[in-house]
């Protein structure tokens, strides 16, 4: 077993903010300097960096710090517990590093690193709650989870050759997630597995009540070219401007993965990802 590998910056964070070096951006900026293993993937990605964003970084941070500073000392441990629970679930060292940091209020979680490895936190947008903290860190190890299974599967680079922009695949890698967070966490109503906390529930109520104009409206999207502004508006914290609801695609994500299973089974649903079978199955699953 690997030793836990995490990068956890809340404490220089609070220092920093403790003696008010956060109050200005050159101040931020010194912060953000000090890390660019961590900076250098969100910005600007994860999150567009402007003035604006800054300052209303910097003025919404009094309002979060106590959170920040919970979900800094929280976010470890459940870490570590998820880790061992998918050791014992799959067999599978996670074998990754985990990185807690405080962003300007953009994406909550993501992964990143050269070989989609690193599992990246922003404190400033987690829900402090420890439930919450455990799902987030269990989607998150998913992916990595997963993406061990496909590496067994299909070999050291099968990663090279997947188009990670694609929505059929971000189906895949999404759904994925949120199906194995569910094994490290069960028990939980369907909405904590997407929401951690920070989502309305309602936003599921939603997508059960108009599961099938939300299909045919995700493939229209898919089928007449994707970019980045369809992915943040089915993927996206930032999105869910047309209906209300940020990240509708995870519900889908999820039901398409489930779906897949009960074809396939659960190993191939989750490591094949061949673009002609898998854009194939995507289609097939829309039109149901």
């Amino acid at each position: 077993m690997e030793e836990l590998a995490m990068d956890n910056t809340v404490y220089e964070f609070m220092q920093r903010y403790d003696d008010g070096a956060l109050k200005t951006k050159d101040g931020l900026e010194a912060y953000f300097g000090e890390y660019p293993e961590i900076f250098g993937e969100y910005f600007p990605k994860h999150c567009p960096k402007t003035d604006e964003r800054l300052i209303r970084a910097i003025e919404g941070y009094p309002g979060k710090i106590k959170d920040i500073e919970s979900a800094g000392q929280r976010l470890p441990e459940e870490i570590e517990r998820i880790e061992a629970a998918y050791r014992e679930l799959t067999g599978i060292d996670p074998d990754m590093d985990h990185h807690l940091f405080v962003g300007t209020f953009g994406s909550n979680a993501f992964i990143g690193g050269e070989n989609k490895t690193d599992a990246f936190y922003a404190l400033e947008m987690l829900s402090p709650d420890p439930h919450d903290l455990r799902t987030v860190a269990a989607h998150e190890t998913g992916h990595v989870v997963q993406y061990r299974m496909s590496t067994a599967a299909g070999g050291d680079t099968w990663w090279r050759h997947v188009e990670w922009d694609h929505p059929a695949v971000t189906l895949l890698s999404e759904g994925g997630a949120v199906h194995l967070s569910k094994l490290a966490v069960p028990g939980l109503d369907e909405p904590s597995y997407t929401s951690f906390g920070t989502l309305p529930e309602e936003g599921y109520g939603f997508f059960m009540g108009n599961k099938r104009m939300l299909k045919e409206e995700f493939s229209r999207d898919m089928e007449s070219g994707w970019n980045e502004e369809k992915n943040k508006e089915w993927f996206r914290l930032s999105g869910g401007k047309r209906h209300g609801y940020a990240r509708l695609g995870y519900y889908l994500a999820a039901e398409f993965i489930e779906r897949r299973a009960e074809l396939r089974g659960m190993e191939p649903a989750l490591t094949d990802w061949d673009r002609l079978t898998l854009e194939e199955e995507v289609r097939d699953y829309l039109k149901e």
